[in-house]
């Protein structure tokens, strides 16, 4: 079977007024890709949440929870433009990115998940839960037994800030991944491999005290270990147990 000529990246941009969303023309190449068959290779066999500049010439594997606000306030103040600035579960051409740099950040599962927490369930309600169920919810070792119930590999099927976050990469393709914990040096070769300028101090979206820092009971130790051991495994963060 033949290889069909690359779509050209220009055309893979999401829509001004929204960000998730690519633009029309966008989706239908996505669309016509998909439609000529899973094994053809032309589209990434696995949907992640993308941000791609093509005049860096970068794609960045969003992680959820991780310096997302941060590295995307950096772009935008340094006119990094980001032609697909928030796309959700997009597979993409790869053919038309083969020569992009491709980064994401990544953080210790631990303190990933009490951020979550903190964030989505003790000061907003973002799950929905009703009252009762939220009151419970309070506790996060409740939270991670509602938690460990569902398939954390699962895109789509699981929110994006509790998914492994080695799912949320295409481990073949990427060429660097960085560490919340030393994110200064690391966003700082990011930086000179995409041609921005600067490196902001610090970032902006730790949302709550990491979860190695407070004190996390056993329960919570061993239902983190148990459920986000592949990221563990691949990232050399040592399990907390």
């Amino acid at each position: 079977m033949s290889t069909p000529d690359a779509p050209p990246p220009e055309l893979f941009r999401t829509r001004p007024g929204n960000r998730r969303r690519l633009t029309p023309h966008a989706q239908a190449e996505v669309d016509r890709l998909a439609a000529a068959g899973g094994a053809s290779a032309w589209l990434s066999p696995l949907a992640y949440n993308l941000t791609i500049s093509h005049s860096h010439r970068f794609v960045w594997y969003r992680v959820a929870k991780v310096a997302t606000r941060t590295i995307r306030h950096h772009c935008e103040t340094h006119g990094v433009s980001m032609d697909v600035d928030h796309a959700m579960r997009v597979r993409y051409p790869l053919a038309s990115f083969a020569d992009y740099f491709t980064f994401a950040f990544v953080r210790d599962p631990l303190d990933r998940f009490v951020s979550a927490w903190q964030d989505k369930v003790v000061d907003h309600n973002y799950y929905d839960f009703d009252p009762a169920t939220h009151e419970r919810m309070q506790t996060v070792e409740e939270f991670a037994r509602w938690t460990a119930a569902q398939d954390l590999s699962a895109v789509p099927g699981t929110d994006q800030h509790l998914t492994l976050q080695s799912r949320m990469i295409d481990l073949n393709r990427v060429d660097f991944v960085g560490r919340l914990d030393t994110f200064d040096r690391d966003f700082a070769e990011v930086c000179e491999r995409i041609g921005a300028p600067a490196v902001p101090t610090a970032p902006k979206n730790q949302t709550a005290p990491g979860g190695r820092d407070r004190q996390a009971s056993g329960e919570l130790r061993e239902l983190v270990a148990r459920m986000y051991r592949r990221d563990y495994q691949l990232f050399g963060y040592q399990e907390p147990i």
